[in-house]
């Protein structure tokens, strides 16, 4: 896997950006997800400045969507 790497000449803060996706199973929900990721934060917090989630994409194989 390649990660596009470059310096935002335009950037506002002092502060790098990663852009992550997650996956995870079609049963989990947004709540979970975002609960999940929210404790990876929290137990990293040293490091993660903050975090925002923005797309959630379900699965169409899920009944109950």
């Amino acid at each position: 896997m390649t990660v596009y790497e470059y310096v935002d000449d335009n950037a506002k803060a002092d502060e790098n950006c990663l852009t992550v996706d997650f996956y995870f199973d079609s049963n989990v929900t947004l709540k979970q997800a975002e609960k999940i990721v929210d404790k990876m934060v929290a137990d990293n917090f040293d490091k993660i400045k903050a975090h925002t989630a923005t797309i959630f994409v379900k699965s169409p194989f899920l009944s109950n969507n």
